[in-house]
């Protein structure tokens, strides 16, 4: 094998080996699979009491790895009903709100996805403290 040829199969394999280690960190759970349903529920209880009644969720964005997972949400009453703010547990709070939207970091501990932070209708980027308060990846929140 010549020298040029073989400059060319390493850089090659170079180019390949560094597009592994700079693949995205993280996955989006397919939908309807049993990771994204166990994601949610692991924070529907906390927004259903925050929203005082049952509600289900349109995802925005789900980002997984290993042992977090991130999402944006948009909560609603189900069958798609809308979320009358006045009504929930937020309401005196709905002057500094940005509607409902809802930001979550979920950890997979003990074989359970738990509910680790979310906030509800931020108007600024109130999950951005998260890498350094609970050691998630800055990347799997789009922070990179």
């Amino acid at each position: 094998m010549s020298v040029r040829r073989f400059v060319s199969i390493a850089a090659l394999v170079g180019l390949c080996l560094a597009g592994v280690a700079f693949a995205e960190p993280y996955r989006e759970p397919a939908k309807g699979s049993a990771e994204r349903t166990a994601i949610l529920d692991a924070l529907r209880p906390a927004v259903e009491a925050e929203m005082r009644g049952p509600v289900e969720f349109v995802v925005t964005s789900m980002r997984a790895a290993p042992n977090w997972a991130f999402m944006q949400v948009e909560p609603q009453r189900p069958g798609g009903g809308a979320i009358d703010l006045t009504q929930t547990g937020l309401r005196d709070e709905a002057d500094m709100m940005d509607g409902l939207t809802v930001f979550a970091l979920v950890s997979f501990q003990n074989g359970r996805w738990n509910l680790v932070d979310h906030v509800v209708g931020p108007t600024d980027v109130a999950y951005a403290g998260w890498p350094v308060r609970y050691g998630v990846p800055a990347a799997l929140l789009g922070l990179e």
